[in-house]
């Protein structure tokens, strides 16, 4: 279990689903964790936890500045929206002392560096990027090692984000193209489910049952994946017969270019990404 202090800056979905599997797992303790977060039912929320709740960052940067064994011995965790970024860094940035500081953010579209420059150089970033299974503790988080940060800060990552599913050390330039295959990845599995349960409706089944159907095929598929020592290729090709019914839907779905298309859409949400990036702030979150 780590003893290290860790301050979260927003109490958002995210960060929620974080800190309780941390909890959960036993890899964090609650006298070692505060939330900053000006919404009362959500500090409610972490409180519920066990987990201090501030509604103001600089106090919960002041609880981490007393509560560290020593000077920028603490954590910060940045987990509020993108274009809060700027408005959050001009409060808590004359409040950080000139001690090395580590600092983790899960911001999407949003470069180290950036964050380095408003924050102030004393900053170590290294960037994470969970996707929302980490709720149900199988996420796969990327962890980059980013500006000012050397090898070692990203140790602490890989101890509560493993604890959450999956962890991969990637550089940061390949965070937009992560982003677009993990971070968005459950929104293409929840497209093809939608697609799936509108389909077996069409074909006969009540709005229930084909919900349950879908639910129940794609989860035990995906364990099934996930448990095999196969590519995805060769598992799919164990269930097309030739000329059967699966062959059937797979010249609809080739016909159809689906393959293709899902390329092209991974792109896209890659190209916004970087756009986003480039753009400093961003208006929407990119996943």
């Amino acid at each position: 279990m780590s003893a290290v202090p860790i301050g979260v800056i927003g109490g958002g979905t995210m960060a929620y689903a974080i800190l309780r599997g941390a909890l959960e797992a036993g890899v964090v303790a609650t006298p070692s964790i505060a939330v900053a977060e000006p919404e009362s039912g959500k500090r409610d929320m972490f409180r519920a936890l066990g987990i201090r709740a501030h509604k103001h960052g600089p106090d919960l940067v002041q609880w981490l500045l007393q509560v560290e064994p020593g000077a920028g011995q603490g954590v910060l965790l940045l987990a509020v929206k993108p274009q809060a970024l700027a408005e959050v860094a001009r409060e808590l940035a004359p409040l950080l002392p000139p001690a090395r500081r580590l600092v983790y953010t899960i911001l999407a579209g949003t470069p180290t560096a950036r964050v380095r420059s408003l924050l102030g150089q004393q900053t170590a970033i290294v960037r994470l990027m969970p996707n929302t299974p980490i709720a149900v503790r199988r996420g796969t988080t990327a962890v980059a090692v980013g500006d000012g940060a050397r090898e070692g800060d990203e140790a602490l990552a890989f101890e509560v984000f493993g604890a959450l599913g999956r962890v991969v050390r990637i550089d940061e330039g390949l965070m937009d193209a992560f982003t677009a295959v993990a971070g968005s990845g459950p929104a293409y599995l929840f497209y093809l489910a939608e697609a799936m349960t509108r389909a077996a409706r069409e074909v006969g089944f009540d709005a229930d049952t084909a919900e349950w159907i879908v639910r129940w095929t794609l989860g035990g598929a995906a364990a099934l994946l996930d448990a095999a020592d196969q590519p995805p290729a060769t598992l799919r090709a164990a269930v097309t017969s030739k000329g059967g019914t699966t062959a059937a839907a797979a010249q609809v779905l080739d016909a159809g270019a689906v393959m293709e298309t899902f390329v092209r859409a991974v792109r896209a949400a890659r190209d916004r990404g970087q756009e986003l990036s480039g753009e400093g702030q961003s208006s929407r979150e990119v996943n």
